[in-house]
């Protein structure tokens, strides 16, 4: 079963991004968590409330092969709550759930879009894109908000742009500095000089964080097991240790779950479809997804593993990329950055047929469809209408 839960944080919460500590990069903790920091939050307080009784919903694994024990030994891979899948956090105020804003609407109202180019215009755009984003609104200094409700996006993705309303980051929460001291760790004192200044997220009043999650236990004879049932059977709430410096946050089940995500446009005029991240997502190959082919900008996907997709990528808006990183407590040593594209990146594709369009939708729409770690919510997107601008 799919829950909806809702984090109120006790304080303030620290979020850093993979860059080393030092510089300019000193302290910064008030970024919005990526998905991955609540699917590991979320791990730990199931495996600390149920580390004596897993045996009784999960099979042991017995049968190692040499390249599994390896990964084991290095904390690389686990065999436990191996079901528990998660999406968000998402900002949640009383208007509803919000999303990032897609990379491509414009403050002044409508959206960038992809440019045909004249008969003999020549572009450097890198393979596979054949088409610039771009608009004719004019420069300006104006941002839209960093977010976007569900609502608004539902408009968004039926192609009405022009007047829709977007939240700025401050609305939602802050970012407030403390001061800190060194610790030196082997005299348990603090380090001589060691003074440093630290940012930490705090939400305002009547903003929480919303995220949907499902964890099903299995065993080998097919028996199945709700943990997140078992979780919330006695109450609806229960404490979450949430990002770094051991922040809390009270974790509550919305027992009446709400829909995250509504469904795609039923049809797509000219078979264009675009596909909008709601969630960071990693790719092998960087910013374009490892589905799609490098060199024509084919989409490999298939629809039930069977049904082929007639699709291309044709143009692509991407911003700057995040970068990840975190603590391994199983190999006590840090975890590889990652570059993720940032939540809001928009991917436009054209189909061969309406037939294509209404099976790629099917594919993307309301699905994670990264590269890798898929299961913790990243690479969740939408699909929804596009045109070009004609230069």
């Amino acid at each position: 079963m799919n829950y909806e839960l809702e984090l109120h944080p006790r304080d303030v919460l620290y979020f850093r991004d993979g860059r080393p500590i030092g510089g300019s990069s000193d302290g910064v903790g008030s970024l919005w968590p990526h998905p991955a920091l609540f699917h590991s939050a979320l791990l730990a307080a199931l495996q600390r409330r149920f580390a004596d009784r897993l045996g009784e919903w999960e099979s042991e694994h017995h049968r190692w092969t040499d390249s599994e024990r390896k990964k084991h030994e290095r904390g690389r891979v686990r065999f436990h709550l191996g079901g528990l899948k998660s999406w968000g956090p998402f900002p949640k105020t009383d208007e509803g759930i919000l999303a990032a804003t897609p990379a491509d609407l414009l403050a002044q109202g409508g959206v960038a879009a992809p440019m045909l180019l004249p008969e003999r215009g020549v572009s450097n755009l890198p393979e596979p894109l054949k088409y610039p984003v771009g608009s004719f609104s004019g420069a300006t200094k104006e941002r839209p908000g960093e977010w976007l409700l569900l609502s608004e996006l539902s408009l968004y993705l039926a192609g009405e742009t022009q007047k829709l309303r977007t939240v700025s980051a401050r609305e939602l929460y802050l970012s407030e500095a403390r001061p800190g001291i060194g610790i030196d760790a082997g005299r348990r004192a603090v380090e001589d000089g060691r003074f440093y200044s630290a940012e930490y997220l705090r939400l305002e009043k009547g903003v929480s964080m919303a995220a949907f999650a499902s964890c099903t236990a299995k065993k080998y004879n097919g028996e199945e097991t709700d943990l997140l049932g078992e979780l919330f059977r006695e109450t609806n709430r229960c404490d979450l240790i949430f990002g770094g410096q051991r922040g809390t946050a009270h974790l509550e089940c919305c027992r009446s779950r709400s829909e995250l995500i509504g469904p795609p446009p039923e049809t797509f005029p000219g078979n264009r479809v675009k596909w909008v991240l709601l969630s960071p997502a990693f790719f092998c190959g960087g910013w374009i997804p490892g589905w799609v082919d490098r060199r024509s900008g084919a989409v490999m996907l298939r629809e039930n593993k069977s049904e082929a997709v007639d699709a291309r990528m044709v143009a692509a808006f991407v911003p700057k990329p995040l970068a990840v990183s975190g603590w391994n407590p199983a190999a006590g040593a840090p975890k590889a950055t990652r570059l993720l594209v940032p939540a809001g990146a928009v991917y436009y594709f054209e189909c061969g047929s309406p037939e294509d369009a209404q099976r790629l939708s099917r594919i993307l729409h309301g699905r994670t469809k990264p590269d890798a770690l898929g299961e913790q919510g990243l690479g969740l997107g939408v699909c929804g209408r596009w045109n070009y601008i004609q230069l």
